[in-house]
Formats: C-alpha cells, structure tokens, sequence
C-alpha cells in the first residue's frame, strides 16, 4: 500500500462517526486512555475488514446473530493496531498448528486449560444474566405497551415483540460469544492468549 493509499484510507476512517459511551453494549466500555475521536462506529463490514488488516484499527464491538448494536472500532493513526488473532481469520495455519508453530509460545498445559475453561463458564453465567434481564425487560416493556396503541404502532411493536422473542431463543450462543469477547479484552488475565485453541461454537 503506497503512502497515499494509506492517507485516504485514514482519511475515510476518520470520517466514520464517532463513538460514544452509549455505543458500547454487554458491560464493554470505551478502552482506558483512548481518544475518544478515534472510537468509530462503522457499518460497512468490507471496510471494517479493510481497517483491521490494513492495521488502522482494532474491532472493539461488533454484532453477532440477532444482536442489534454498534460495531465499533478503534483507530491507529500510525497504523500499528494489534495484529488479527489467528482465531479470527480463515487464512493462515489452523489454531493448533499456529500455538505450535510459533516462537516462545508453548501449548498450555492441563491445569491452565481447566482455569481458562472455569473462567469461560462463569464469564458465561453473568453474561446469561445480563442478556437475558435486557431481553425480559424489553419483552415486558412491549407487552406492556401493546394495550395502548393503535394502528401502525401497534403493528410496530408486534414486531418488535417477535424480534425480541427470536433474540430470546437466540441467546445461548450470544452468550458464548460475548463471553469469549469479553475474556479477549481482559488485558489482565493471561490465559486468554489460549482461546485460539477452543471453537466458540
């Protein structure tokens, strides 16, 4: 990528609206010490793409199934985000022969395979919590409302209702995602590195 093909590409990820704290959905926040101009919400999953492996960016949030939130991104002016993660990519050697494969990076063993999973699971349990109390209390504010409307707002909301039930049923593997995304960011818990090596499925 020559220097003014890098320039525009800033120069288009800079106009990307900016976040706000309000963006941020399932217990994530804004990154401690990050500009605050340089938290994007980008609709454009190319682009995104782009950003990511062009490393202006890092992916902050970004929806999965039924989900309806931002996706947000972080930006790296100097073009030095932290490279994609071998698990989020389909290119390159699978995730076991990538651990082996690399320098320094030895294979977890037993002990620290049981921790990470432990932790997964209780990630897992207060995310199951969160999730499910925001979709019952959309579904209650829903049914709630339907007694009072009428016409086009009425058949709005039944709508809305059915997408809040489908979310509902959905929420089993949101929940799987959102916690392996969770334990992802967790700077200070260093196991996450082994994540790579677990299908989130």
């Amino acid at each position: 990528m020559t220097a003014s093909d890098r320039q525009r590409l800033l120069e288009r990820a800079l106009a990307l609206p900016t976040a706000t704290p309000a963006d941020f959905q399932g217990g994530r926040r804004p990154p401690a010490g990050a500009d605050p101009a340089l938290l994007k919400v980008i609709s454009d999953t190319a682009f995104r793409t782009k950003l990511v492996d062009a490393r202006l960016a890092e992916g902050l949030q970004s929806p999965k199934g039924p989900q309806k939130i931002a996706s947000i991104v972080r930006l790296y002016p100097d073009f030095d985000a932290p490279p994609r993660s071998a698990s989020s990519t389909s290119r390159g050697p699978r995730p076991r022969a990538a651990a082996a494969a690399s320098p320094g990076r030895a294979l977890p063993t037993v002990d620290e395979m049981a921790r990470l999973i432990a932790r997964i699971h209780e990630v897992e349990a207060a995310v199951a919590g969160e999730l499910a109390a925001q979709v019952d209390e959309r579904i209650d504010r829903l049914k709630r409302a339907l007694g009072e409307l009428s016409g086009a707002e009425l058949e709005s909301a039944y709508r809305e209702l059915g997408e809040a039930l489908e979310q509902k049923r959905a929420l089993d593997s949101q929940i799987r995602f959102e916690a392996f995304d969770r334990i992802e960011h967790d700077a200070e818990f260093e196991l996450r590195a082994h994540l790579r090596l677990l299908a989130r499925g």
